[in-house]
């Protein structure tokens, strides 16, 4: 499996984003949180993520009657083979797509349903080192973890608000294009 398998799914950015914030999980863990996705088609991508080694069985303990996995994050480790113009181009398509698919749904209403739903795209541009961006990267990745437990702790496991998401691409200037 490379890195575009994993991308262009969202059910799977979805159980590797949980594995991410988690570092753990059980399988029931990952479904009593997910309860958006049917559990066989849950089940069937964390095999998928885990034939490919996106995330690792870390022990397994029989529980009555059956098999619980106990699973690890494995994005780095995973993340390190990719072939970077494949990831970019299913990177950048998929965000399209959720563009086309939001602008299929709403139609004409689309500039007042991007304010209601805080759809919103940009670009901003720093000087920065190699350690500032690195500092800025971790930060980022922070500040999603803290919302994402934040939610956890008001509504528990249960499904509330907008399923919303975010990307970020952090890419240096070519200074003859500036």
């Amino acid at each position: 499996m490379d890195y575009t398998e994993v991308l262009s799914n969202p059910v799977r950015m979805r159980i590797m984003q949980y594995m991410a914030i988690n570092g753990e999980a059980t399988t029931k863990e990952i479904a009593e949180y997910l309860t958006d996705i049917p559990r066989r088609t849950l089940y069937r991508h964390i095999n998928f993520l885990i034939e490919g080694r996106a995330i690792l069985v870390k022990e397994e303990r029989k529980v009555r009657g059956g098999t619980e996995r106990l699973l690890v994050d494995n994005q780095r480790g995973f993340v390190s083979n990719l072939v970077l113009s494949d990831a970019t181009y299913q990177y950048l398509m998929d965000i399209y797509n959720k563009f086309c698919l939001y602008e299929k749904k709403h139609g004409e209403n689309t500039s007042e349903d991007f304010n209601k739903d805080q759809l919103a795209f940009g670009t901003s541009t720093f000087y920065l080192d190699d350690d500032e961006m690195k500092s800025m990267m971790n930060e980022i990745y922070e500040i999603g973890i803290k919302y994402e437990r934040q939610h956890k702790e008001k509504y528990g496991d249960k499904a509330a608000g907008k399923l919303r998401s975010c990307s970020f691409i952090s890419a240096p200037v070519e200074t003859d294009t500036v």
